[in-house]
């Protein structure tokens, strides 16, 4: 189990966050490649072996395909918000053909980084989740696949403030990683590190901060063998965000730590994409500035707003509007 440590100042000490190079033009860059189309069903329950189970999504979300993608989710967030943003990923020549591409660019999104191979296909997930919240995902990573035989455009990660590296984890984001650290940037490890094993212990000594799940940092420990959370501060990490689900997140660092509630939605209707508009509404904050407690606070805002429809991009908030849901909330003051 994570341990839990209470301290009267923990707050004062949190909020302090990571150092910026605030000279930097583009505030955000994400990282990494996966599936990027997403086909979303909620179901009566999650299955078990053998089950037929009904899909009580309405027709019209069962024949829809949502954009997806962590990195583009990422930046998708924090260009709602404000923020320069950068995507660097592979994808098939179906990212144009299926207009994803207008798409990011009508947001103001730079594409330069972004590797169309063609004569491939990109990735698709299918994604069931129950009322309850908890979800399986399936997916087709297509040219994904073949991240690591292409290289991440140096000249654009040397101009990030913040970078928010995703899966797949291996050479490609690894090196886009390290870019970023050696040319004064903010690093953020986002995922499973575990899923790729090789690479992990390289990854967390190129971070700055680590985003998981309780689950996640457990198995990362293991694998680097390690004997508590704590450790992954001699390796030069400055901050741990666990993220709890429906519980919000807890923010680690060195001197203490702090939880960050979730923040309450309108209503909830699809929880998918919600950790990856955290991250990225964070990753924003970070970029303009704010103590890493304040961007955190944002970061949960957006990702309130992305859980009341279907679809991870399809609710992303302007900046004022997760500002006011930060307000409302009694939370820190973000104007």
């Amino acid at each position: 189990m994570i341990e839990r440590r209470t301290k009267k100042d923990e707050y004062e000490s949190v909020k302090k966050g990571l150092a910026n190079g605030l000279d930097k033009p583009i505030d955000v860059v994400a990282v990494g490649s996966w599936s990027i189309f997403d086909h979303l069903f909620q179901v009566e329950h999650l299955p078990q072996p053998g089950d037929t189970v009904k899909i009580i999504s309405p027709s019209e979300i069962v024949e829809s395909v949502y954009w997806g993608g962590c990195a583009q989710n990422n930046v998708v967030a924090a260009a709602r918000l404000g923020a320069s943003a950068a995507l660097i990923s592979v994808v098939g020549q179906d990212f144009h053909e299926r207009g994803y591409d207008v798409y990011l660019e009508e947001l103001g999104i730079d594409l330069r980084g972004t590797i169309v191979v063609d004569n491939e296909v990109s990735g698709q997930s299918f994604i069931f989740s129950d009322p309850n919240g908890n979800s399986i995902c399936m997916s087709s990573m297509g040219v994904a696949a073949r991240q690591d035989e292409f290289e991440s455009d140096k000249d654009l990660l040397s101009l990030a403030k913040v970078a928010i590296i995703n899966y797949r984890f291996d050479q490609f984001t690894l090196k886009a990683a390290q870019t970023v650290r050696e040319a004064g940037g903010q690093v953020i490890v986002s995922g499973a590190l575990i899923t790729g094993p090789g690479f992990s212990g390289l990854l967390v000594d190129a971070a700055h901060l680590l985003v998981c799940t309780e689950y996640e940092i457990e198995r990362l420990i293991q694998l680097l063998d390690l004997f508590k959370w704590t450790d992954l501060f001699k390796r030069g990490i400055q901050a741990l965000v666990i993220t709890q689900g429906d519980k919000g997140s807890l923010l680690l660092t060195p001197d203490g730590e702090i939880h960050i509630p979730v923040l309450p939605p309108r209503q909830v209707v699809d929880p998918i994409g919600a950790g990856d508009s955290f991250v990225g509404g964070m990753a924003a904050g970070l970029a303009f500035g704010y103590p890493l407690v304040h961007a955190a606070w944002l970061g949960a805002a957006v990702a309130s707003y992305v859980v009341e429809a279907v679809g991870c991009q399809t609710n992303m908030p302007t900046f004022q509007q997760a500002a006011q849901r930060v307000r409302n909330y009694s939370g820190p003051s973000l104007i």
